[in-house]
């Protein structure tokens, strides 16, 4: 729980109306925020500046990575008070420059932050203030730690003692048998672990005694729900680089204790499942660790104070191990924000208003003097963003499904009121016409006509009729009999879930451009695909984007169907590309031999071990095994039983839908020995897999249980199901063939979706140009217009998976350089966005300059969850989108819309 250590700093004064300068026509006090991106525009750290800036007592001013990183710190902004940290990439040395050039108020101190750097000078420093660390000996192969100057002399002034003096430069290591290590004179005996003395290198190991089995656990920055794996076997400490050799502490309730302090008054813990443990990191729907409130002893709070107090870091985050009624501190994080509490932003903000306001007040004298010293240097000459053009898919939806037949009957003919091209009905009265034509040829079946589909596609649309989002496509086809394409579509509406999320990302999209740049609000346009998902995307994301509840503004939403829906010139050469696909898996010898195989396929890992036939003859297998198990269990369950499954659902479902849309998965696949395959097969099969883990959860684990286990869980009592520790048991998802399903379902729907926007670059950028040139055309005429015109502005494209496929295969094909490679990014889920951010740099008045402008792209995968069988979810079914990366440097902006102009006039070479 919150733990207020005293009340100082907590409550604000009420100054006397004498007591500051009065600034009536000046800049309010000014916090600079000078820390990379990533964290600067954080949620947390938007929610702290957000309670800030409501005192209406600052004005808040992000330096951005391009001054940070690229101008000379004489040009950086000057501020009043200064949020300042270490991140990966952040130019500390730097930092530390400005800080003493402009001598602001800082939050965190940037020289003792060089502290961090190093775990052995982050122990020597609480061993010097008397915080407990488990017993552990250094091996220093680098000549020991090196102490930055100033970080030395601030030390020596402040604390009285001499950093490195105690430092060991032992590297001489023996390791005397498997469970005893040897450093210099001194030994440590297994278990114990093993940190490398870098405080950026997160691969640490843990290594085990005989007594316990030996082995290694290996620990790493968490990669999807991984946070270690075990290694058994023999296991030689490291030979290469300096380590730090720690007594392994076996953790009370096996839980960490992070600590999050602000100033010396304030510490919030959190307890964390040990990453010792096996390794699974438990999530929430925001993809986040999961994190429990705990309080703080007397004794922990101290530490909590001292550590504070000696590193020079207010807001600071350190590590607590507890074992048998005692703790120790483990490591010290510097810089942290506990995510998503309250309570945690309202204590913080309150907290440095406060301790703002008494630096004002100690600098009375000078700002009384020389008031204009508040703020007072021009932002001329800052990196200021002025555009935002973010193209984003829409958010959550139900499975899309669809069912298709070719006809001659003249009812159904006639449908197209003698039109030539695609006819779509929607409305109540047109399907209902469509449901009287099917009747009627059903009745008096065309010769050529299959009388057994039309009997299927009558039935399916009488059922479907009245659910949103059903539709009927009629495409005439190229034959002389007449004949026409008949596609029954139904479901891929915008879910409970898809309001949620569309709400949260453009609320918190309003927060970072009202801290960045208040000015990008006052010119908004929004385009729209004519999609019904799309556009309830828009309407709840616009509500929350610009605090609009009346959705009026929805009046002022382009529909651009020639932009942002599907286009039928990229149709043929995907044909092209989904036969190469439906050849490569119907192909059954040797993947070396396979005509269809081709090295810019990228195999995943299983997929290429096992062969394409064989792992989807597997995975039909998987399917037909649970769809034999779910109608056994409809067919002996009653139906309160079925009820008791899963007594609530949502998005127009029941348990008769969700039985109905499984089998219609299974038919997918033929069950002979020829597994014919076809691409679209993929997306139906992931989509329910995922859909029901977020939507039908407890269904979807129970229907396909086994009778017999499946009866035992009905007459299982839950409350007799505790547990002793206070951390919860993870609640991994028990049905193991449904968990095998869904991650080779993910493999396949990844490999497939990638490929079928193109196997070769080549035909990448064909499909590219073909499906996405409307829209690259107006990305261009729109960083233009911010580059031309004086006022700043953001659009928003709200489209559809292809569009965001295409254009992110056309930003790799153009020649930018981008942070990653194709290979490496994966599903690009609901609310995936990629932002184009345009920064200008005026001149000051009397340079004889122009003005500079530059742009990055940024990119989210949306809601995205590799793991989500073992997530868990709240009331909303939402997961959260996740934050967006840098996914270039930032680029000359002529360069960059050059780039794409490229990309246009080879569409147009095409054309001609």
């Amino acid at each position: 729980m919150d733990s207020p250590m005293s009340e100082l700093g907590m409550q604000l004064s009420q100054s006397h109306f004498m007591d500051l300068p009065q600034f009536e026509g000046r800049t309010k006090p000014i916090i600079g925020i000078c820390a990379m991106d990533s964290k600067a525009r954080s949620k947390a750290m938007a929610n702290i500046l957000e309670r800030l800036q409501a005192t209406d007592r600052y004005a808040v001013v992000f330096f951005g990575e391009k001054t940070i990183l690229d101008e000379d710190v004489e040009v950086w902004p000057v501020c009043d008070f200064l949020i300042s940290f270490f991140s990966q990439g952040f130019p500390l040395e730097k930092a530390l420059q400005y800080v003493q050039l402009r001598k602001p108020f800082s939050v965190n101190s940037l020289v003792r932050q060089f502290l961090l750097l190093d775990r052995r000078v982050v122990l020597e420093m609480l061993h010097h203030v008397g915080v407990p660390t488990p017993f552990h000996v250094v091996v220093s192969r680098d000549g020991g730690a090196k102490i930055h100057p100033l970080l030395q002399s601030v030390v020596e002034q402040r604390m009285g003692f001499r950093l490195g003096a105690e430092s060991s430069t032992v590297s001489e290591v023996e390791e005397l048998d498997p469970d005893t290590l040897r450093v210099g004179t001194r030994t440590i005996r297994k278990p114990f672990v093993e940190k490398p003395c870098d405080a950026e290198d997160h691969n640490i190991y843990i290594y085990y005694s005989q007594a316990q089995g030996g082995g290694v656990r290996r620990l790493f920055r968490k990669i999807g729900n991984k946070s270690s794996e075990f290694v058994p076997g023999p296991a030689h400490v490291r030979t290469e680089g300096s380590y730090i050799y720690e007594e392994f502490i076996s953790v009370d309730n096996a839980v960490d204790v992070k600590v999050y302090t602000v100033g010396n008054s304030y510490a919030h813990a959190e307890t964390r499942k040990s990453p010792v443990v096996d390794g699974h990191v438990r999530r929430n729907s925001e993809g986040k660790e999961m994190r429990f409130v705990t309080a703080l002893t007397a004794e922990e709070r101290e530490y909590a104070r001292a550590v504070s107090k000696a590193f020079g870091q207010r807001v600071c985050g350190f590590d607590i191990l507890r074992t048998h009624g005692k703790s120790m501190v483990m490591d010290v994080n510097g810089w942290s924000f506990v995510k998503g509490n309250d309570a945690y932003y309202d204590h913080t903000a309150r907290i440095l208003d406060a301790r703002f306001q008494e630096a004002l007040r100690r600098r009375w004298f000078a700002r009384f003097v020389d008031p204009d010293t508040v703020g007072r240097a021009t932002y001329e000459s800052r990196w200021v963003l002025k555009g935002v053009f973010s193209v984003c898919r829409h958010a959550d939806r139900t499975p899309k499904q669809k069912t298709k037949c070719v006809l001659q009957s003249p009812d159904v003919v006639a449908l197209l009121d003698g039109s030539a091209s695609e006819v779509t009905l929607r409305s109540p009265a047109e399907l209902s016409r469509a449901l009287d034509a099917l009747d009627a040829a059903q009745q008096s079946p065309h010769a050529d006509d299959p009388l057994a589909r039309i009997v299927h596609v009558r039935d399916v649309l009488a059922r479907k009729i009245a659910m949103p989002g059903t539709k009927v496509q009629l495409k005439p086809q190229r034959s002389p009999c007449g004949s026409v394409q008949l596609i029954l579509k139904w479901g891929g509406e915008c879910t409970h879930a898809g309001i949620v999320q569309s709400q949260d990302l453009g609320e918190n999209m309003r927060k970072d451009l009202l801290l960045i740049n208040r000015s990008l609000l006052d010119d908004v346009r929004m385009y729209s695909s004519a999609e019904r998902r799309v556009l309830s995307t828009v309407a709840a994301y616009g509500a929350s984007f610009l605090d609009d509840s009346s959705a009026s503004f929805m009046d002022r939403v382009s529909v651009r169907a020639d932009m942002l829906d599907d286009s039928t010139d990229a149709k043929d050469e995907m044909e092209v590309a989904k036969q190469q696909l439906r050849g490569f898996f119907d192909f059954s010898g040797p993947l070396a031999d396979n005509p269809y195989s081709s090295p810019a396929m990228q195999l995943p890992p299983e997929l290429a071990e096992q062969g394409p036939h064989e792992f989807l003859h597997e995975m039909y297998d998987i399917i037909a095994r649970l769809i034999a198990r779910m109608e056994r269990n409809f067919a002996r369950l009653s139906p309160a039983q079925l009820a008791q499954l899963q007594p609530d659902w949502c998005c127009n479902e029941n348990a008769d839908l969700f039985r109905e849309r499984w089998k219609k998965i299974l038919s997918s696949f033929k069950s002979d020995d020829s597994v014919v395959y076809d691409p679209a097969k993929a997306g139906e099969l992931y989509d329910s897999l995922k859909y029901d883990a977020l939507h039908n959860r407890c269904f979807l684990e129970r229907i396909f249980m086994s009778s017999e286990d499946l009866e035992r869980e009905l007459l299982s009592d839950p409350d007799q199901q505790t547990s002793e520790s206070e951390y919860p048991p993870d609640p991994l998802f028990s049905q193991q063939d449904v968990r095998t399903l869904y991650y080779k379902a993910k493999q396949l729907f990844d490999f497939v979706t990638r490929n079928e926007y193109g196997i070769e670059p080549e035909q990448r950028r064909k499909i590219g140009i073909q499906a996405s040139v409307p829209l690259l055309r107006q990305l261009i005429q729109d960083l233009q217009a911010v580059r031309n015109e004086s006022q700043a502005r953001t659009c928003f494209y709200f489209t559809k998976k292809s569009h965001i496929y295409t254009l992110l295969n056309l930003v790799f094909l153009s020649n930018m350089p981008t942070m990653a490679s194709y290979d490496k990014v994966g599903e690009l889920d609901y609310l995936t966005h990629i932002i184009f951010e345009v920064y200008e740099r005026k001149p000051d008045a009397d340079a004889d300059v122009q003005r500079e402008y530059s742009v990055r792209i940024g990119f989210s995968p949306g809601a995205n969850c590799f793991h989500v069988l073992d997530t868990n979810i709240d009331d909303t079914h939402a997961l959260k989108v996740l934050p967006r990366k840098n996914f270039t440097h930032h680029i000359p902006l002529e360069s960059a819309i050059s780039m794409l102009q490229r990309l246009v006039e080879d569409d147009c070479v095409t054309e001609k």
